[in-house]
């Protein structure tokens, strides 16, 4: 029981790590964009923005 927690907590960090590793990837330049917008602006500013 002990060795089957043990390779579950490991296999566990392992997927964390992976999951970590493609979400802090770049997610393209802001030439890529379809829009004029920047891209650093969100939803609710340019929704609000008058």
């Amino acid at each position: 029981m002990r060795i089957k927690m043990t390779l579950l907590a490991i296999a566990y960090v392992a997927v964390s790590v992976l999951l970590l590793a493609i979400a802090d990837q770049p997610q393209g330049s802001g030439a890529a964009q379809k829009t004029d917008r920047l891209a650093g602006s969100s939803f609710l500013v340019e929704r609000f923005a008058g």
